[in-house]
């Protein structure tokens, strides 16, 4: 056999392999479809339905985010299931495993502080307008984010302070 007689038997062979597993081709991609288009509803209701409960914006922005992720990484993890691809199912579950264990350790301190940002708007500790004392400051609150409180001095300075240090505080 001649090096271009394994080159046509191999294209061929790779043809009637994408034939037999064009329908699960399909199916997988409809399913990832799907699962994307279901968690961009997701998204939008559960942005509204939190607007009762959480007053902040990035803080239901942010949940519902995390919602529309974990919808598409599951649409994700069915499509490779349906491609009997398990392989590569795994091979992503371990990287996503030691990227985050990677980018917890780098993050620590900013995701302690956007952490305590949650629990404040959550636990309603905290409201834009009190009058707080803390870290050797003290004023009028006039915004909460994620990862710091302003908070207005009486003589008319802004002071920004890290939601951990305003929770240790």
């Amino acid at each position: 056999e001649t090096s271009w007689e394994k080159m046509i038997s191999r294209i061929l062979e790779w043809k009637d392999a994408a034939i037999l597993n064009l329908p699960n081709f399909i199916i997988a991609i409809t399913v990832f479809f799907i699962a994307f288009w279901f968690s961009k509803s997701i998204e939008r209701w559960s942005n509204k339905a939190l607007r009762k409960i959480v007053k902040q914006a990035s803080i239901r922005s942010l949940i519902s985010n995390v919602l529309s992720v974990l919808i598409i990484a599951f649409g994700l993890f069915l499509s490779l299931g349906i491609l009997n691809l398990d392989q590569v199912l795994k091979s992503l579950l371990a990287g996503a495993g030691v990227a985050g264990l990677a980018i917890g350790l780098a993050l620590q301190g900013t995701l302690s502080n956007t952490f305590s940002g949650i629990f404040l708007a959550i636990k309603d500790v905290l409201n834009v307008g009190d009058w707080v004392e803390t870290n050797g400051f003290s004023g009028k609150v006039i915004e909460i984010n994620l990862r710091n409180t302003k908070i207005k001095e009486a003589d008319n300075n802004i002071v920004i302070i890290p939601n951990k240090m305003v929770l240790d505080n």
